[in-house]
Order: C-alpha cells, then structure tokens, then sequence
C-alpha cells in the first residue's frame, strides 16, 4: 500500500477537537499501541531498507490484537509503501525476525485516537510515551497514478485547514525523537536548518 505521510507536533490537541468536531468529525477513543521495530544490518531509512515492527494493540474492550508490518521509506518520492499482516503467535513472529538477521531497533508504546476522513485520509493523535505532548499524524493513501508530492503538499496544507498554526512537518520517526531526545518540535532540526548549518560551516573553514 502506497501511503504518503506528514506529522507534526500538537500545541493544543483541544483546539484541534474542536475544529474538526464542527465540521462533524470526531476521533474514535483511544487505544494503546505498541510498536517494536526491527531493522536489518547497516539498515539506511533514506535508502529505502525495509523495516519490520512487531504490533500489539489493545482495544478498549480488552481485545488484543498482534500484527506484523513492514515498512519502506521513499525519501525521494516522499511515500511509504506498508503491508501489514495479522499474525496469531507474537513469540513465533519474533523468532522469524530475529532468524532474518534483523535487530530490536526501538521499542515504542502510544496512546492513539484515530479519525478516518473519507476513503483514503486518516488522521492520528499520538501520546508518545518518553516525548512530551501529543503528535498528530495525517496519511492518505495513494493509487498509482496519484503524484506523492502533491499529496503530500496537499496533507501540510491541511494544517491550516485545521487551524494549526505554526505548525511544520517533522521528518524523524517516532523512534528517531526518542533516540535524540528531541521533546520539543522546536528543538527539531529542518532540511532548511540543516542545509544553513552547512553553509556557516563552510563558510567558517570547518
């Protein structure tokens, strides 16, 4: 599946409710998730290396749920292609990846709201535990003739839509921030930044 995804990092997650409970949408309650991903050696997320995360989530009835997803990242068309599969035995599935050569990588535990907007849009609000506040997270899903760059402007323009302001996309994963320590978005460094960091350093003779 195709997906081209955006988040950034919520300063008023009631404000958020608000908006888009006025246009008479309203996120399902939450649920925790939990998330341990495994990656091969020398894995390179820019490089398009796939990453496995084993998935526990547990609804709100007490149903527990356990998925296997693999994951791509496209940096340069901007997308992800996921496939996720429903697997009976976590235990087994752990043993199969570790038997692929894959190693624990992050492990990530959330509380998750989520809202389906039409067919293909899906919003998240994710309380990440060890980051502070609330994340959300926009993904549409794309047929094959969709161009992802346009989408994914499409899915950062939304952030006007729903009246965040100030708010910009964050590049790192869930599991990048953690690794970091990045807590506050603003503490989060942009291509933008990155790319004047560069220069001064250039500039300076370093």
């Amino acid at each position: 599946m195709r997906k081209v995804i955006v988040k950034t990092k919520l300063h008023n997650r009631q404000n958020l409710l608000m908006v888009l409970n006025e246009i008479g949408f309203n996120f399902e309650p939450s649920y925790w998730q939990n998330d341990r991903i495994f990656v091969p050696k020398n894995y390179n997320r820019e490089h398009a290396s796939p990453r496995l995360s084993l998935r526990t989530v547990v609804r709100r009835d007490g149903k527990t749920i356990y998925a296997l997803v693999m994951r791509q990242h496209f940096a340069k068309d901007g997308i992800d292609i996921i496939n996720r599969t429903v697997v009976e035995d976590y235990a087994e599935a752990a043993h199969i990846i570790y038997s692929l050569g894959y190693t624990l990588r992050a492990d990530i535990s959330r509380r998750r709201e989520e809202l389906q907007m039409g067919e293909s849009v899906k919003l998240y609000i994710d309380n990440i535990d060890g980051l502070d506040g609330y994340y959300l997270k926009i993904e549409s899903v794309l047929s094959e003739k969709e161009d992802p760059v346009a989408a994914r402007q499409d899915l950062i323009d939304t952030f006007g839509v729903l009246e965040l302001r100030g708010a910009r996309p964050i590049e790192l994963t869930y599991g990048e921030l953690l690794e970091t320590g990045a807590h506050d978005v603003e503490d989060i460094p942009t291509p933008e930044d990155e790319a004047r960091a560069e220069i001064e350093r250039i500039e300076n003779g370093q």
